[in-house]
């Protein structure tokens, strides 16, 4: 990438010098995208790019189908063409649908509007007018608004790079749409998780004796799919040795798998989803490895050996540049030949001309093709007879080409095996890729039928597939009139079961919002970079449950959650210990060393400064042995304190009779907190509160300054019944014997 440099505009020139400067320099960077970002065999005058390894890229008008297909139109065709070089070649973007489709819209508008293909009289009503066709072709769901931003993206790089006439700044008019009603939200449901019977049909023919490659393969993928939330296409770049096991902090051991999370561009760890599927994992694997060895050391070998012709039974004993007949050739590519057809004629129909047909061959591939075309004879040939027999008895042509090993060597790679291989998928900026000698799902092609083509013949086995491709598990999993194999589940006979392939993700995402899960560690979990909430299928039912149970007036908390909480130092909630007023927010509360406290630290600092025995706001939870261990440590404390207040008292030494009442107070509330929380009449998680004293920092600045009188304070604990002095001393003479 490092030699593909950026389209820069110059400021003297017009919008149509600039254009056309732009595309010249598409037409310059396209071929530096080779080898990894395009294919060698693309040409800008092709129609369409996508066999080029530009995918989803055909340069036809708005609203063309394969059986109505029409070409862009010149100079709009260039421009089209350009701006998918700018996305795909230099901004590394995989797909180029997501600007094709606004540029076909932009095309039919630009007519309508201006009667011109000329893009760079775009202007505001072109690009409303786009977004109208948008909107009446993509009725439901969010392409229309999602096309419409990256026509946004398109205007801002035409502004940027001077290609309009008037340089104009637009925002798309299109809104992302709800979710809908309950209802439509509902029939979205039915429609994108997969139904229970199905998954329970899959899990039954999956432990099965399966012999079949087709069910091994289908089972295996549905069966990873359900252990982790991902996509099918995902499965290309699981390794063989995907399994790792991790301990936590117990010993506990889990199973995870090395996955390649598409939209994160990045191989990650996922847990599988529960303990119990663990074994099915180790099942699946065990089932697909007798299938997968064989194409995965096939494709190491093809790796390895570059220039050679694979070794089969059937190959002529020659040298790679020795020339070859064409019954040897026919023997080397494995071709049919009957007695009462000629190796020539069966060379020619079922090797050369399928190959001709193709749009994406390399540049090896096409001298060879070109030179067997202009030395092939294309007249009738010269009747050979022979004596003693009547009739022709064969034909002889002029042929003047040689055939060898060593090109039917690219020719047949060239037929047979990927455009990216050895890797499994194309090349992606900054992508650890996975080769098909160790991917989990490599099998030789021919080992399972090929079923994107309807009524397609046996393949052969010289080239490597992924198994678990999308069309293939697709068409098992759902059907479709005219195929080859009927679907798993109509050869098991579970008749009228469909299920998406992507269903499975649905299922795990919506599994696991209802186990509690945040929606962030769900995102993560399932390798994604937004939030995923389309995902979330939870019925109204179970939000509003889910609602009630957190809910301060509705909750269903209990004394013994509440002691869980505290004593495993889960963050609890206020409205845990108490109910809240209708004023009133919930917010995690401060626990301390000897119980709870409810006191707001956003609104202030703590009034009492640490002193909790002084405080209303604290409350200790019965049942929390080592807050309770704490308050029998402060009670100590403070009878070694209190002993020499006494003492002091005794010396008469000054305010040494304020410090025995204040410190035997505390004393006192110490000692009843204690044996009110061993008391048996009280039930663990139950909350026993403190009693204020009334006095704060506040308040006792604003007695020494004379802005309050102490004993209005003293007269609000009086209501108390706070002991008296006497009764007091009474009391912790007791506490002391």
């Amino acid at each position: 990438m490092t030699n593909i440099v950026d389209f820069k505009a110059k400021s003297h020139l017009s919008a149509e010098a600039q254009l056309n400067a732009f595309i010249e320099w598409a037409k310059e960077t396209l071929p530096k995208g080779i080898p990894n970002l395009v294919h060698d065999s693309i040409r800008w005058e092709a129609r369409s790019w996508h066999s080029h390894g530009v995918r989803n890229c055909a340069f036809t008008v708005w609203k063309s189908t394969r059986n109505t297909s029409t070409e862009m139109l010149p100079p709009f065709v260039d421009f089209a063409k350009a701006m998918t070089v700018y996305r795909r070649v230099y901004l590394t973007k995989t797909s180029a649908r997501t600007w094709i489709d606004p540029i076909k819209a932009l095309e039919v508008a630009l007519v309508e509007v201006s009667g011109t293909r000329d893009v760079t009289q775009v202007s505001a009503a072109v690009c409303n007018r786009a977004c109208e066709h948008m909107k009446n072709h993509w009725t439901n769901g969010d392409t229309a608004y999602r096309c419409s931003k990256a026509l946004e993206a398109i205007i801002t790089l035409m502004r940027e790079k001077q290609l309009l006439k008037s340089a104009f700044r637009w925002t798309s008019p299109l809104k992302v749409k709800t979710r809908g009603t309950l209802k439509q939200q509902k029939a979205d449901r039915k429609h994108k998780l997969p139904s229970p019977e199905a998954i329970k049909a899959l899990g039954e023919i999956f432990n099965n004796d399966l012999t079949s490659p087709l069910d091994i393969v289908v089972t295996s993928a549905c069966a990873l799919l359900l252990s982790a939330p991902s996509r099918i296409g995902e499965l290309a770049d699981v390794e063989h040795n995907c399994v790792v096991f991790k301990e936590d902090a117990k010993g506990n051991r889990r199973m995870f798998l090395r996955w390649y999370a598409e939209k994160i561009n990045q191989q990650i760890l996922k847990p599988v989803v529960k303990p119990e599927m663990e074994l099915v994992v180790e099942r699946a694997i065990t089932l697909l490895e007798p299938i997968t060895d064989d194409g995965r050391a096939y494709a190491a070998w093809l790796e390895d050996h570059p220039e050679q012709f694979p070794p089969h039974e059937g190959l002529p004993q020659k040298g790679a540049n020795d020339p070859l007949t064409y019954a040897e050739a026919c023997a080397a590519l494995a071709l049919s030949v009957h007695e009462r057809s000629n190796p020539r004629g069966v060379f020619n129909r079922v090797f050369l001309k399928p190959l001709e047909k193709r749009k994406a061959l390399s540049p090896a591939a096409r001298a060879i093709l070109e030179e067997v075309r202009e030395g092939w004879d294309n007249s009738r040939g010269r009747a050979i007879y022979v004596k003693g027999k009547l009739g022709c008895q064969a034909f002889e042509f002029n042929d003047r080409f040689v055939i060898t090993l060593h090109k039917l060597n690219v020719l047949m790679r060239e037929k047979y095996l990927p455009k990216h291989f050895p890797y499994t998928t194309l090349y992606t900026e900054g992508k650890a890729r996975v080769k098909y000698r160790d991917a989990l799902f490599t099998v030789r092609t021919g080992t399972l039928p090929d079923e994107t083509k309807i009524g397609s013949g046996e393949k052969k086995d010289f080239g490597v597939e992924i198994a678990a491709n999308q069309p293939r598990i697709s068409i098992q999993l759902a059907g479709r009139s005219g195929c080859f194999n009927s679907s798993i589940f109509e050869r098991y006979g579970y008749l009228g079961l469909k299920v998406n392939t992507h269903a499975f993700r649905h299922e795990l995402n919506t599994e696991m919002h209802r186990a509690g899960l945040s929606q962030l560690l769900i995102d993560a979990f399932s390798g994604r970079t937004t939030m995923g909430s389309v995902y979330n299928h939870t019925t109204i039912e179970e939000r509003t449950q889910a609602v009630a149970a957190y809910h301060p007036k509705t909750k269903h908390s209990n004394a013994a959650q509440r002691l869980e909480k505290v004593k495993t130092n889960k963050p609890l909630s206020l409205s845990d210990v108490r109910d809240l007023n209708e004023t009133e927010q919930d917010r995690v509360i401060h626990q301390s060393h000897v119980g709870i406290c409810v006191h707001n630290f956003e609104a202030e600092p703590c009034p009492k400064m640490g002193a909790c025995l002084t405080c209303g706001k604290l409350g200790c939870v019965k049942g929390d042995d080592v807050k309770l261990a704490n308050l029998k440590e402060e009670r100590e404390d403070l009878k070694r304190r209190y002993d020499k207040a006494l003492d002091a008292q005794s010396r008469d030494i000054f305010g040494a009779s304020e410090c025995a009442k204040k410190v035997g107070m505390d004393l006192y509330k110490c000692d009843a907190l204690i044996r009110t929380l061993e008391s048996p009449e009280l039930e663990n998680g139950d909350i026993v509160w403190n009693v204020d004293n009334g006095w704060t920092l506040t308040n006792n600045a604003a007695a020494m300054a004379g802005l309050i009188d102490a004993k209005v304070i003293e007269a609000e604990t009086e209501q108390q019944t706070l002991p008296s002095l006497d009764d007091l001393s009474a009391m912790l003479a007791k506490i002391e014997a």
